[in-house]
């Protein structure tokens, strides 16, 4: 076999070769793919210029991102078990009707909250897993603006000072994780807070809202992982 040959592109690599002679092989690796050299650069000149390596770079990328996601998820759910993760979605789903009931637009941007609206944390969740739970670090926001904006922060304390004025603004964003600096939940404990959010929910028409405040003070009391 020799030990070296043209970079002349064959089947998919036609036309992109430099005729040059490159080694067949380097580092005990294979030196050609398609006929085009991987050393002189004519290999990637294809892989970036050309359809077919276009496609094979998304190709690769699809196999490496896929599993990447699986992985990912499972490693968050291994790590937040899943009764956890349903008070969560329940309390985030109180925190939605209290603001929909009271006629409020997105704590962000002040538009109508459209097809998709999140609870969205003011303290995220990673780093304040304290205050997690706690109805007034959760207020309505369009889905657009909770996970795409840059500025949602920004918009976010903004729209919590218009709505309730600056005290209120201080006091969840400065004095709430201060408050509550643990969350020690038992997994009994979360079964026991599970069922008496899902009972709130399922009454939620009996109860009077004066206002967002009371009503997630009130609410919070009620659950009774905040007192």
């Amino acid at each position: 076999m020799k030990d070296f040959k043209k970079c002349k592109g064959i089947g998919k690599g036609i036309g992109y070769g430099c005729g040059e002679l490159v080694p067949v092989a380097m580092f005990n690796k294979p030196n050609r793919v398609y006929g085009l050299g991987k050393s002189c650069g004519c290999y990637s000149d294809w892989l970036l210029n050309s359809e077919e390596g276009k496609k094979k770079i998304e190709q690769a990328s699809l196999k490496v991102s896929e599993p990447r996601k699986s992985l990912e998820k499972a490693e968050k759910e291994r790590k937040i078990p899943k009764r956890k993760l349903d008070l969560q979605k329940e309390i985030n789903k109180l925190s939605r009707m209290i603001d929909k009931h009271l006629g409020f637009k997105c704590i962000d941007c002040d538009n109508p909250f459209g097809k998709q609206t999140d609870a969205a944390h003011l303290h995220n969740v990673q780093g304040n897993e304290n205050i997690r739970y706690n109805l007034h670090n959760l207020h309505s926001a369009r889905t657009h603006c909770n996970k795409f904006s840059s500025e949602h922060k920004v918009g976010y304390r903004k729209g919590i000072a218009k709505r309730y004025g600056n005290e209120y603004l201080d006091f969840i964003d400065v004095e709430l994780p201060k408050k509550y600096k643990y969350l020690g939940l038992l997994d009994s404990e979360v079964k026991e807070k599970l069922a008496i959010v899902r009972k709130l929910i399922r009454d939620f028409k009996t109860y009077e809202l004066k206002n967002g405040v009371q009503a997630r003070e009130m609410f919070n009391n009620k659950i009774g992982i905040y007192k």
